[in-house]
């Protein structure tokens, strides 16, 4: 599990969250033209917010993958949870749950 944040002034051709993911969609399915990608229930951060989740599933070889995304303020924000089978993928999906249902943002 890891999470990433990305400075908006950064990718100043992305305008919304919404084309955030899309680009993002597009590199996996690049690297990967197997892969499925599934979105899935929105999770629900410690101050209320909704983040979008997407589940990224192999054909056959592969990692599965849950990558969640939101923002705050000048940043795009993406946790992932990568796991190298199935089993696993299920086993750490309460943790990877908790991870974002404690995630605050920073007050200003």
């Amino acid at each position: 599990m890891y999470a990433n944040a990305v400075y908006k002034q950064r990718v100043p051709e992305t305008k919304s969250l919404k084309m955030f993911i899309a680009d993002d969609r597009k590199h996996f399915l690049v690297s990967d033209p197997g892969v499925a990608i599934t979105e899935v229930n929105e999770f629900v951060t410690g101050d209320g917010n909704k983040f979008r989740s997407f589940t990224l599933f192999p054909k056959s070889k592969g990692n599965w993958e849950e990558v969640t995304y939101g923002e705050e303020g000048e940043y795009y924000l993406t946790f992932v949870m990568s796991s190298r089978s199935k089993e696993s993928f299920n086993k750490t999906q309460d943790e990877y749950r908790q991870l974002i249902g404690h995630y605050k943002q920073n007050p200003e």
